[in-house]
């Protein structure tokens, strides 16, 4: 009986152990669908991640401008030295010198500079000539402009080059220069010269005798070393403003005895004033013209203001003339 007993143990152990064995295979094969699932899962909903280069991102986004201003940043442009003036004809006693120099100070060396110059004139209007130099391992560029052959009252430039005709680019560079005074006399103070102004009534009609805005320009030229300078009366010509019809006149008055011809007018831009300290003010307005008389050319032209403030009325009038004649004479120095 015992016998039976154990038997049926042994069995019933047996059994359960081949269920056992049975059931295990099954489970594992479960686990691995699930994760399978699961990673197939996790394969479809995951995010692409995007790599972006910033590095050719920034080069993409760089313009002309944004060029320019960042190999300017820190330059500083200064005018070393620039000769005095000279008369058309004749060279720059020296040259004009520029130095770059960086935020710290040291030079700035290997940087191209664009020097803009007076170069021509056409119709009295100055052409500008561009030159391109290097900075040399100081920092420095060296300018020697070439013989001029007209005269000038003006300025000569240095900036970093670049492309000027980008409005921005222009800007920069304008605010980056480095400018010098560039003055050259006329070389036509002693080759004889005609002056022809009418002056006109505080009512605005014109003084058709006796200029005396043209007998202050006359005297005004002189002092600075003008000669064979006169005076002549084209009134009726320079009333029609027709630069040909006074150019005919003079050329039919005077021949070939006059290098150049200066007309113009000489008007009151109103009325005296009198000011609340008592005193009285008056400012007259001139505009002069200047033939070259060999062919009608013009050489030069410009308008003026004179202003003054006197104690008596009367004093206004030849004093602002005076002033008018003084200026104008300084810009004819310059300007034939």
């Amino acid at each position: 009986m015992k016998k039976i007993i154990l038997t049926s143990f042994a069995a019933a152990a047996v059994l359960a152990f081949t269920v056992s064995c049975a059931s295990t295979p099954k489970d594992s094969a479960s686990a691995d669908n699930t994760q399978t699932e699961k990673t197939e899962k996790n394969t479809k909903t995951a995010k692409k991640i995007k790599v972006i280069n910033t590095e050719n991102q920034a080069k993409k986004e760089e313009t002309p401008e944004s060029i320019y201003i960042k190999k300017i940043e820190g330059i500083t442009l200064t005018v070393s030295s620039f000769p005095k003036e000279t008369t058309a004809g004749r060279a720059f006693s020296a040259p004009f010198v520029f130095k770059a120099v960086k935020k710290d100070g040291s030079p700035a060396a290997g940087l191209d500079i664009a020097i803009n110059y007076p170069e021509a004139k056409t119709e009295g209007k100055t052409a500008f000539g561009l030159a391109n130099l290097t900075t040399d391992e100081n920092g420095t560029v060296t300018f020697v402009p070439a013989v001029p052959s007209t005269s000038f009252n003006s300025e000569i430039s240095a900036y970093p080059a670049g492309d000027i005709t980008n409005a921005v680019i222009a800007q920069e560079a304008s605010k980056a220069s480095a400018r010098a005074s560039y003055k050259v006399r006329t070389n036509l103070g002693q080759a004889g010269g005609t002056i022809a102004i009418v002056d006109f009534t505080s009512e605005g009609k014109p003084i058709t005798n006796n200029s005396v805005s043209s007998s202050n320009l006359l005297m005004a030229l002189m002092k600075l070393g003008f000669k064979r300078v006169g005076n002549a009366d084209f009134t009726n010509a320079v009333l029609k403003d027709d630069t040909q019809a006074v150019y005919k006149s003079a050329k039919a008055l005077l021949g070939n005895n006059s290098a150049w011809l200066v007309f113009g007018t000489v008007k009151y831009a109103g009325p005296v004033k009198q000011t609340e300290d008592g005193k009285h003010t008056l400012t007259l307005d001139g505009v002069i013209t200047c033939l070259n008389m060999k062919d009608g050319t013009i050489l030069y032209e410009t308008k003026r203001s004179a202003t003054v403030k006197e104690d008596k009325e009367w004093n206004c009038l030849p004093k602002a003339r005076t002033e008018l004649a003084e200026s104008f004479a300084k810009e004819l120095n310059y300007g034939l």
